[in-house]
């Protein structure tokens, strides 16, 4: 009997994510800048997803933060549904990390 091997997807396979939709490396934010930081969101993407249930559609996996200072990020999952509440941020407006977010450990040897 063989063992059986993890399906895998070659990356020439997989779906592209629909323009309308969040796209991997981007960052949004959920304010319009007349909203307090603290009540608004920014959401990093890292990876999109489809949901194993059919028709349930893709899922944008990224950590997202209050804009408060010093918040933390979390991880999150957005669907299609949740993308109509976020803009995108150009890429020469995003901000550095808020301090007190983790840096890259140092290599040890």
């Amino acid at each position: 009997m063989t063992t059986p091997r993890p399906h895998t997807v070659r990356t020439e396979d997989k779906p592209g994510a629909p323009a309308d939709f969040f796209q991997p490396g981007a960052h949004y934010v959920d304010g319009d800048g007349y909203k307090a930081p603290e009540q608004t969101h920014t959401f990093q993407c890292e990876h999109i997803a489809p949901h194993p249930r059919p028709g349930a559609g893709p899922r944008a996996f990224g950590f997202a933060r209050n804009n408060a200072p010093d918040s933390t990020w979390f991880s999150i999952a957005l669907t299609k549904d949740d993308f109509a509440k976020w803009t995108r941020i150009p890429e020469n407006e995003v901000l550095d990390a808020p301090a007190g977010d983790a840096q890259a450990a140092p290599a040890t040897s």
